[in-house]
């Protein structure tokens, strides 16, 4: 089992203190709904622990660092960081009610708690604290220029996440979708956040533009080959290291990297066969797949090849990373860190 990074936790307490601090003193149960979004109450209202992984929180404080290790640069990195985390989750509140998901990292979700309506609310809500943790970063003394730039990048981000949802929602009434669609939402919907992590936490560290714009575009990289590997990981993983049962994916005739190659290069029967199942309309209402039409689709995917072609397709994204990593010319103190994290997004288990 590949290490977790050390970079993924190194700030995550001065991370969910900017986090914290964005929340107004206001007294109105709304306010509790998003600290249960982010893990941090039960549903009593209790304290809980049930953040998630912070992986973009991480990288930008790894975009800061590479331009400076100055605490002050860091500092003012982790408002940036907090707004982006905030996104993250907004995000996955907003998704679960899209998909109709009862649970988010072991627990309920925020809909399935306190209904669709407030679910909206409460995402909403988080959309604008983390607005209010980005400009956090005055107060820790960053420039008004930069924060500016800061918020314009996140607010591009952010419509460019919500284009990608729309793609891959759109994507579920499609038979006709190709690989270059595929990553031009995948680029949108993963690749977008990842990417400006890692250029927000630059540019409040004082990066250059053409800095912040390179590691940008190796964020995206990196959110491309995150996509394709959970993409692997939905079919091939080790239920037991993953914690939940593989194929599920196929199950809900999702039109994941390994399905997309399938049907490019499957034999001209089993091609038909598979556009069969994966017709919009058999879809209708969340049903699922028999478990024989899985097992058949599993097992086709494993004659074409479709596992080690996913896996090279993610590891050329990773190359590309590092390429993207290489032309912002981070300081060669920050660079191991990076590429442990891009590392770990390849190969991970779960």
């Amino acid at each position: 089992m590949i290490t977790t990074p050390t970079a993924l936790s190194r700030h995550h307490e001065a991370v969910q203190s900017e986090m914290r601090a964005a929340f107004p003193n206001v007294d109105l149960p709304i306010y509790d709904m998003a600290r249960y979004a982010l893990g941090w109450l039960d549903e009593q209202g209790g304290p809980a622990s049930a953040s998630g992984k912070g992986a973009r929180a991480a990288l930008t404080m790894l975009g800061a660092e590479a331009i400076s290790d100055s605490p002050d640069a860091l500092r003012r990195a982790a408002a940036g960081a907090a707004a982006v985390e905030i996104v993250h989750n907004f995000s996955l509140v907003h998704d679960d009610v899209q998909d109709g998901d009862i649970e988010r990292r072991g627990r309920p979700t925020v809909w399935k708690i306190w209904g669709v309506a407030q679910a909206i609310n409460t995402g909403d809500l988080m959309r604008e604290l983390a607005d209010a943790a980005l400009r956090r970063a005055l107060e820790h003394g960053a420039s008004a220029e930069s924060v500016i730039e800061s918020v314009r990048r996140l607010n591009q981000a952010t419509m460019l996440m919500i284009e990608g949802q729309y793609l891959d929602i759109t994507f579920e009434q499609r038979t006709d979708v190709t690989v270059g669609e595929y990553l031009a939402m995948v680029e949108r919907k993963t690749g977008a956040m990842m990417g400006v992590s890692l250029s927000i936490g630059a540019t409040l560290a004082g990066a250059s533009t053409e800095q912040a714009e390179a590691l940008d575009r190796a964020g995206k990289r990196l959110g491309r080959c995150f996509q394709m590997r959970d993409d692997w990981l939905g079919i091939w993983a080790d239920p037991n290291a993953l914690g939940k049962p593989t194929d599920a994916d196929i199950r809900r005739r999702k039109k994941s990297y390994p399905i997309l190659y399938a049907l490019d290069n499957a034999p001209s029967e089993a091609r038909r066969e598979l556009m069969d199942i994966y017709r919009p309309d058999l879809g209708d209402g969340g049903t699922d797949l028999p478990e024989a039409q899985v097992d058949w689709v599993h097992n086709l995917l494993g004659e074409l090849g479709a596992d080690e072609a996913t896996d090279e397709a993610a590891r050329a994204e990773y190359e590309a990373f590092h390429v993207e990593l290489e032309s912002a010319h981070p300081r060669a103190a920050a660079v191991g860190d990076l590429e442990a994290l891009a590392l770990f997004t390849l190969e991970r288990d779960r």
